[in-house]
């Protein structure tokens, strides 16, 4: 199933730039960004790399840190897919500059970075006391200073980059979380070694594939587990030896752990033991990978706690060696080890995906520095577009909060629900009788009664006295409508205020209730509680009681009205309107200000005409 675009922001900077998402004729915003970066890269040649996206440019001085300009082009369409214009014409340009620095970082093994004194601290220069315990000791060339890049390590560059623009954003997106996280981990390793370990491990395992998962043969299967379960078997047939060996080894495979191995195996190309592996110390060697990828795993897993038992000499430290001796494992992965070892992986993992080609698709939800939020119901429950069955709950709850707030003083921001009202007259004949249709007969009817009578249209008081009966069956939408109106739901009785209340609590403890301002569903419970302390059933209110102080934690108007229902001085007259407004108000009061308040906003509100609770 494909990913919304919200679900990759920030992961995708790379491809928009490159243009992989645009339509055909449409017109681009274009605007370049600069930024100083710092690097242990020396640039002897003072010529601008020309990268797929962004340009790098390095300084004349040869110091142990280096400057560096890296600029790259932020493009955006200038067009919405709705067609109108779009107001964002470019991103800060972070998200895309640190995205062009993290994979140079990644394929050069050097370090490219906008944070100047992260980078001074851990490239030092050479020949300081105590080198052993400094960054570079861990990762051979990513921190050492004054480190030259040839040409062709530029060529090689730039082919990555290509590769992984083409990818689709799916396995880009993948790939680009690889890579900044294991290069935060380098980054991290000289504070917490141990988080670095399992942060390079993690970046491999998501890379996991479960068609490259392959079965172990019961001789390569973990000793311990082999030896456990051979006890058990011994005098039964070779027959269910074999069964259950294979049943075993069968349940392996579809294994996290077992994934994470066999992937990552199968990713390893023979240039990793030889032409990747000149210069290195210690780099693992063919017949003990597998074991060591089991144990970076139970690392990982915290399924072991080899590290904790290990001292940091063991597989930290170790002046970048590949690979650490240790008597109860042999050979395990030290840091340095992992990290070109996710170089590799990763490298050949973008080789090997598919490629594919440029496709519109709107990436707005991708931008990075972008949140998501809704807006306040004022701004947009008087749009009749999109209003349907699935969204008549949403509409009906946004309306109510408008309203609160609008009448406690929280905004004076008119709203026109004429043209939803018009929509729902025409949507409601067409639906079965349920809470979809009874959430949009209450917005009609609130809407009818918030407005001056002189407005009203013949239409509106002809639906309303077909539907507006369905308002009768308890709901908490029809006492919601209670409050708001003169809609009353005095005439229900205890029964069916505790049932309506146990279930709407129910349903709220499940996730799967319809959303109501807070305040509604406090006096839900309330209100419950009121009856069935007024019918003698004093147990069940005290249940009901608290439900209502725990839908408003710390509200001490509900806590003193739950002390005096405990202490047997219950208060039956509970101000619904001070809780709801944050003041009491009367019929005529709310009439005269629903009509005054109407000439300034634009005939957007008339308050409830409500009785209090």
């Amino acid at each position: 199933m494909a990913k919304k675009a919200d679900e990759f922001r920030g992961q995708l900077m790379l491809q928009i730039s490159a243009g992989r998402f645009f339509r055909p004729d449409v017109e681009i915003n274009e605007r370049p960004h600069r930024r100083t970066i710092y690097t242990n890269a020396w640039f002897p040649n003072p010529t601008p790399v020309e990268l797929p996206v962004g340009t790098i440019t390095g300084s004349t001085e040869l110091g142990n840190v280096s400057t560096a300009t890296l600029e790259a082009v932020d493009r955006l369409e200038a067009q919405r897919w709705d067609g109108t214009d779009d107001f964002l014409l470019a991103t800060g340009g972070d998200d895309l500059i640190d995205d062009v620095a993290y994979v140079t970082t990644f394929v050069l093994n050097r370090t490219f970075s906008r944070n100047h004194d992260q980078v001074h601290r851990l490239v030092r220069p050479a020949g300081l006391t105590g080198r052993r315990r400094e960054a570079a000791s861990l990762f051979p060339h990513l921190f050492d200073p004054q480190q030259l890049v040839q040409p062709t390590e530029w060529d090689d560059l730039k082919q990555f980059m290509n590769d992984l623009l083409v990818l689709h954003r799916e396995d880009f997106a993948r790939v680009m979380r690889v890579i900044r996280n294991s290069v935060d981990a380098t980054r991290s390793a000289i504070d917490d070694p141990t988080g670095a370990y399992t942060d390079l491990v993690a970046a491999l395992e998501s890379l996991g594939e479960d068609d490259l998962t392959t079965p172990a043969t019961w001789d390569r299967y973990e000793p311990r587990k082999r030896k456990i379960i051979d006890a058990s078997l011994k005098g039964v047939s070779q027959e269910l030896v074999d069964r259950v060996r294979g049943a075993v080894l069968k349940a392996d495979r579809t294994g996290l752990k077992r994934r994470f191995v066999s992937s990552t195996l199968a990713r390893i190309s023979p240039d990793y033991y030889r032409g990747e592996a000149i210069g290195t110390v210690r780099p693992p060697r063919s017949a003990e990978i597998e074991l060591m990828l089991g144990i970076a795993y139970d690392v990982r897993s915290k399924r072991s706690h080899v590290l904790e038992d290990l001292g940091e000499e063991a597989w930290v430290f170790t002046d970048g060696a590949e690979t650490a001796f240790e008597p109860n494992f042999q050979r395990i992965f030290t840091l340095a080890g992992l990290w070109r070892l996710v170089r590799h992986v990763v490298r050949r993992f973008v080789v090997d995906a598919t490629k594919t080609q440029p496709q519109p698709w709107d990436y707005r939800g991708a931008l990075p520095g972008v949140v998501q939020m809704q807006l306040a119901p004022q701004y947009w429950i008087w749009q009749p577009e999109g209003l349907d069955a699935k969204s008549a709950l949403q509409r009906f709850n946004g309306v109510a909060e408008a309203f609160i707030g609008w009448h406690a003083g929280h905004h004076d921001d008119g709203f026109n629900l004429t043209e939803v009202v018009e929509k729902i007259e025409q949507l409601v004949p067409q639906m079965p009788d349920g809470e979809p249709k009874t959430a949009m007969v209450a917005i009609h009817l609130l809407w009818h009664e918030w407005t001056d009578p002189k407005d009203h249209r013949p239409e509106a008081k002809a639906f309303l006295d077909e539907y507006e009966s369905c308002l009768d069956t308890p709901s908490p939408i029809a006492f919601t409508v209670g409050l708001l109106s003169n809609h009353a739901s005095a005439s229900w009785t205890a029964d069916e205020w505790a049932e309506m209340a146990a279930m709407r609590r129910a349903a709220r403890v499940k996730g799967k209730e319809p959303a109501l301002p807070e305040a509604v569903d406090t006096l839900i419970q309330l209100e419950a509680a009121d009856q069935l302390e007024a019918a003698g059933r004093h147990d069940e209110a005290v249940v009901f009681a608290a439900h209502a102080v725990e839908e408003s934690p710390g509200n001490e108007a509900v806590l003193q009205w739950e002390e005096l229902l405990l202490t047997g001085n219950h208060n039956p007259n509970f101000n619904c309107h001070e809780f709801l407004f944050g003041r009491s108000i009367g019929t005529e009061e709310a009439q005269h200000e629903a009509t005054s308040e109407r000439d300034d906003t634009a005939g957007a509100h008339d308050t409830a005409d409500a009785e209090e609770s």
